[in-house]
């Protein structure tokens, strides 16, 4: 039986906007495309039959530091927020469920919810034709959705726009971090 749960995020970055395909366990099950016309990015999650957005990422203005909100299909909007800027830590609260999202030296994050490590990602260290690669490793039954969007939502902050170039290279965080990966941590059933 199979513990965890991976969900693989491919991006292609195309003149007009991002676009993502989407697979957990193998199987495509969502996309996500970045809005046009917006001065501030909008980003909407979608259920592979492409049934209404299950969540829209909306960025907010702010100088240095990470302010988005996320809304969900329940209408539900969630504030996802940096905490510090120069470690590469994140929140968000989620009803009575609160997630922090750290960023590790090198390219991974771990996201942990109510002080539980519950997924981390770690995206490729080169990606061809300007689309960036990200593995999700969570626990079963976690919020899928909400993991895609913060993994959506760091990398629209952290975007450096290499549009058009046929080869890029990432190597991530080489200085501060809020708390050491984990490299022993297990997702549970």
């Amino acid at each position: 039986m199979i513990a965890n749960m991976e969900i693989d995020i491919n991006q292609k970055k195309i003149s007009i906007g991002d676009k993502y395909t989407i697979f957990t366990d193998g199987q495509q099950t969502h996309t996500a495309s970045r809005e046009l016309l917006h001065l501030l990015p909008v980003i909407n999650l979608f259920a592979s039959n492409n049934d209404g957005p299950l969540l829209t990422i909306k960025r907010r203005l702010s100088w240095f530091k990470a302010k988005y909100d996320i809304s969900r299909r329940s209408g539900d909007i969630l504030e996802f927020r940096t905490v510090s800027f120069l470690k590469s830590q994140y929140q968000c609260q989620s009803g009575a469920d609160y997630y922090d999202i750290y960023g590790h030296k090198g390219r991974k994050f771990s996201i942990y919810k109510n002080n539980r490590q519950v997924a981390y990602w770690d995206k490729q260290a080169v990606s061809w034709f300007a689309g960036d690669n990200y593995k999700i490793i969570a626990d079963k039954g976690s919020d899928a959705e909400l993991l895609i969007g913060f993994c959506l939502v760091i990398d629209n902050y952290r975007s450096d726009d290499h549009d058009g170039k046929a080869v890029n290279i990432d190597v991530g965080n080489l200085f501060f971090q809020a708390k050491k990966f984990d490299s022993s941590w297990q997702p549970k059933y």
